[in-house]
């Protein structure tokens, strides 16, 4: 006996779900292989299949997708609730009663399901942010994360300490608003070239529209202040355009520490940018750098800080130094002589009498003759005289 069959449920779809409340990818590095489910085969008596339950994939605001091999850009998820179909499930097959009709009661005929869509992909997260923190190892980002936000990362007075990156939210209950915090793991010199941590984290703040230095100003890893933000504005210039681009607000941390006050000194002359000096330890200055970060971020735009200036090589520099330094020579004016002392009497004025009119004088007018016209003589050509006719001879007059 054949049964009547209906056709198969359709194959998964592989959907990735932006999720505000996902904050890294750390579950996709320890399960990297995901399958959506196979649709089930039609059923007896012209039941169908069901189809296969939909793989969801929650990822954080801010994630690309890649290619593998290509990197081409596949996807990216910004906002919350944002849905994209990764990869399509497959078309299930159809069963004997599709193609029953009134000529073929019972077919025999059926067609297979369709395999879904499969590929390798690279799942990138660029934190969407409002500040990014920038400093080096063990300049106090941690901790000043914690002051500010609600987030715990973790502090220890050893560096690279920070692993990955922290993502805190800043409360400003009496404004009834709130500014997103982005701490990412310390840099170091050559973090451009993937020394160290930095390099694989640097394109968290690419979307941050402020960068927050945070400079050790006690030297207490046997470092200068200047130095490190030479450095710091150094790796940022090689790794992105866009980063060099970014307004930034330069913290000096540490200032409770004795040396500390004589070097931001030092530093306030070489460095034109704006410096607030705080302490994490006796939490100084940190209500004017929340009220900072507010103008900076969410204030008007002509307070707001602008972006630095282009970089310049520093033998570049020095030629148009010297280029505006030279002096043109410009060719002296020759001073005006002074005017002599002599009094120049004017001459008196002559008097104008008017002037008789002339007289026109009488042209004599001599009246010539008439010269006689002559007329026209006609010339008249003279007609031909008609031929005189013989007479005809006697022998024609005979003849006749």
């Amino acid at each position: 006996m054949f049964i009547d069959e209906a056709k198969g449920g359709k194959g998964g779809d592989v959907v990735l779900v932006c999720d505000r409340n996902e904050g890294d990818l750390q579950a996709y590095r320890w399960q990297p292989h995901r399958r959506a489910r196979n649709g089930a085969p039609g059923q007896g008596r012209q039941c169908a299949g069901p189809d296969g339950g939909d793989l969801i994939l929650p990822v954080p605001p801010g994630t690309q997708v890649l290619e593998e091999g290509s990197n081409r850009l596949v996807a990216e998820l910004t906002e919350h609730g944002e849905r994209v179909v990764l990869l399509a499930g497959g078309k299930g097959g159809l069963g004997n009663m599709n193609f029953k009709s009134s000529v073929n009661q019972a077919p025999r005929r059926t067609t297979p399901g369709y395999p879904g869509e499969e590929g390798t992909f690279r799942i990138v997260l660029k934190t969407i942010a409002d500040i990014g923190l920038v400093g080096y190892p063990n300049a106090g980002k941690s901790t000043l994360t914690n002051l500010l936000t609600a987030a715990r990362p973790k502090m220890a007075p050893y560096p690279f300490t920070t692993l990955h990156v922290n993502v805190g939210v800043i409360d400003y209950t009496d404004r009834f608003d709130r500014i997103v915090m982005a701490d990412i793991p310390g840099l170091i010199e050559g973090a451009h070239e993937n020394r160290g941590l930095g390099h694989q984290f640097l394109r968290h703040v690419e979307r941050c529209s402020l960068l927050v230095f945070i400079i050790d100003m006690a030297g207490s890893e046997n470092r200068e202040p200047w130095d490190d933000h030479r450095i710091l504005e150094r790796e940022l210039r090689l790794y992105s355009p866009i980063l060099a681009a970014k307004p930034r607000i330069i913290v000096a941390n540490k200032m409770d520490l004795p040396a500390a006050a004589a070097k931001l000194k030092k530093f306030q002359e070489r460095v034109k940018d704006m410096v607030i000096p705080i302490s994490c330890y006796s939490q100084e200055g940190i209500q004017e750098f929340r009220d900072k970060l507010w103008a900076a971020v969410k204030g008007p735009v002509d307070q707001r800080p602008k972006a630095p200036a282009p970089y310049v090589e520093p033998a570049v520099a020095k030629r148009l130094a010297k280029v505006h330094a030279a002096k043109v020579v410009v060719p002296k004016a020759k001073a005006a002589k002074p005017a002599s002392k002599k009094v120049v009497k004017a001459a008196p004025a002559k008097k104008i009498t008017p002037k008789a009119k002339p007289v026109a004088k009488k042209a004599k007018v001599v009246a010539k003759r008439p010269v006689a016209k002559k007329k026209p003589v006609k010339v008249v050509a003279k007609k031909k005289a008609a031929p005189v006719k013989k007479a005809a001879s006697k022998s024609k007059a005979k003849k006749k």
